[in-house]
């Protein structure tokens, strides 16, 4: 495992945490686009589903992204590892469970309901699962904050036994 200077780690976290409260903020205004489309007039609706679906892909798609790259280099030139800390794992769990849920879940109903207003319907026919989908993964987002900030649950059995060089070396060392 490569280490690198506090300065450098520093940058790397600031970027991880810059890309990964963009990637909830575009998540969260997802939320509140779905959810006006749920009770406005089919006009509005329509526009707001094209709006979530923009911010998908100049937003939540390559912050999401950033964030997974950012996260294991961050673990990787970091005395956390990626498999040391719980923590660290359950982070990376989630962020992958969340880009393969907005993929094979919330990114179809964003699509069906882009090409439901599109063929002329009033309503679309997963508007209520794409807010809860949507939700959901600012869930994860905020849980995912906390464990950055509590770094609960300690070590992995993956985890290397930690070292005691001070007690090793003295022992070593004839009296």
């Amino acid at each position: 495992m490569a280490r690198v200077g506090k300065r450098v780690r520093q940058w790397l976290v600031f970027v991880h945490v810059a890309v990964s409260v963009g990637w909830m903020g575009a998540g969260a205004a997802n939320v509140v686009l779905a959810g006006v489309a749920l009770g406005a007039d089919p006009a509005t609706a329509a526009a707001a589903y094209r709006f979530v679906d923009v911010i998908d892909w100049w937003l939540v798609i390559p912050l999401a992204f950033a964030a997974l790259v950012s996260g294991v280099v961050v673990a990787l030139v970091s005395p956390w590892g990626l498999t040391r800390y719980w923590w660290v794992l359950v982070k990376l769990v989630l962020t992958v469970a969340v880009i393969v849920w907005s993929t094979l879940a919330v990114g179809v109903w964003v699509e069906q309901s882009v090409v439901a207003f599109a063929a002329g319907d009033s309503t679309s026919p997963v508007g209520r699962a794409l807010v809860t989908g949507a939700a959901l993964n600012i869930a994860a987002f905020l849980f995912m904050t906390w464990a950055s900030v509590a770094t609960p649950w300690g070590r992995t059995p993956w985890a290397p036994a930690r070292r005691r060089a001070g007690r090793a070396a003295a022992a070593r060392t004839p009296a």
